[in-house]
């Protein structure tokens, strides 16, 4: 095993465990065509062609899996599924092309990359593998982070990491072959810094319980009762667009316990509910979460944000594309997340891709009638999911 090899194993370790066939397909296009990629010297050879690195069919399947993979992860429904299953994946696939490195004589390739390295050891590759898993479990742990934030990237926080992580992937293979010891430190610096902010917001988050006055069990700040024994709490927190704690106490019970529900929460106990559907009692408290009252109170509060935000959408539409996007934004985050939250991942799949067809037929609209386009874009799709949480009712 060659030097270049032991850090290309180091060095694609980051890689691998962000995505599972993208950074595969660049090494094996880096091996049959050296010369397209920067940082390689003039004279660089491809493998030869019969290498199993240099077929064709190879590389056409692993750039299909790729653009698979890139659509995949920015469609939520798509992206919650194979989540579980890359912790596994990806170790595989990376096992497998650095075990392809050294059979199929990639090394005579990798010995003109320009990298750093150091002496080579006989685990590497069981080393490679163990991080390769540890670091996508870690990301998988990232992600369901953002998920119990923003469950169906309405604000498109899921959008924009997914963005920077396919950046992440394809610059990073660049810097690999300029100085793959770097790419290894950038990302374990990335990796350190995610786990402390981790571990401190999970620690915050329990330190905002607030203990019952009657028999002492930590509720969450947003609680109008206690989960353990029910009685009524004298401090309750507002609850933030994000479902963080913010600084103002209650002073409508009946408006709180609206946005517990629109955050996926038991209006009582405020514990997170793990189920998408509304016919569901709450496993702490045992509150039905939505009898014929509080369906009707629910409804009723969504309808009149829509109305308000018919005029908004109307005013701010004069703003060519940016008063859209905005009224998008913003309709996404307050109109129909509550009713998002309450419909399956299955049932509002093909709604979304028609949405998607929706939203650019309206984007083009929009820039230049937007005070038309934004309102009854937002007018249609409020519709669509109201009709679909309505669903959940039908007999």
């Amino acid at each position: 095993m060659s030097v270049v090899q032991v850090v290309s194993a180091i060095g694609a370790i980051p890689l691998f465990s962000i995505r599972t066939f993208f950074p595969a397909f660049l090494m094996a296009l880096l091996l049959a065509f050296p010369n397209l990629f920067p940082g390689m010297a003039d004279d660089a050879q491809a493998v030869e062609t019969g290498s199993f690195f240099a077929k064709n069919w190879l590389l056409i399947l692993l750039g299909i899996l790729s653009i698979l993979e890139f659509i995949g992860d920015k469609v939520p429904e798509i992206k919650s599924v194979i989540k579980e299953a890359e912790p596994y994946l990806k170790p595989a696939s990376y096992l497998a092309v650095e075990m392809g490195l050294v059979t199929e004589g990639g090394s005579e390739v990798l010995n003109q990359v320009q990298w750093a390295g150091f002496d080579p050891m006989i685990l590497l590759y069981i080393f490679g593998v163990l991080a390769v898993y540890t670091l996508a479990s870690l990301r998988k742990q990232f992600l369901d982070f953002l998920e119990d934030i923003d469950e169906d990237d309405n604000m498109y926080i899921g959008q924009i990491i997914s963005w920077l992580e396919d950046s992440l992937v394809l610059f990073g293979f660049l810097l690999l072959i300029w100085a793959g010891i770097t790419m290894v430190i950038i990302y374990g610096i990335i990796i350190a810094l995610f786990v402390y902010w981790r571990r401190k917001n999970e620690k915050k988050l329990e330190q905002q319980k607030i203990g019952c006055s009657n028999c002492g069990n930590k509720n969450a700040p947003f609680a109008i009762r206690c989960s353990e024994c029910g009685q009524d709490q004298t401090i309750i927190f507002e609850i933030g667009t994000l479902g963080q704690k913010k600084n103002e106490l209650v002073s409508d019970l009946v408006k709180h316990q609206f946005n517990l529900t629109s955050h996926r929460r038991c209006a009582n106990c405020a514990e997170k509910l793990p189920s998408r559907s509304p016919n569901q009692v709450c496993s702490a408290c045992n509150h039905q979460l939505f009898d014929q009252a509080a369906l009707a109170e629910f409804k009723k509060r969504l309808n009149r944000k829509f109305y308000k935000l018919l005029v908004f959408s109307f005013l701010i539409g004069f703003i060519p594309i940016i008063g859209f996007m905005v009224s998008a934004v913003y309709a996404n985050i307050y109109l129909f997340a509550p009713y998002r939250k309450y419909i399956s991942r299955r049932g509002s799949f093909a709604t979304k891709i028609f949405i998607r067809i929706l939203t650019f037929f309206f984007f083009v609209l929009g820039i230049a009638l937007g005070f038309i386009a934004a309102p009854v874009y937002c007018a249609m799709r409020y519709y669509i999911w109201k009709s679909k949480f309505e669903d959940n009712f039908q007999p």
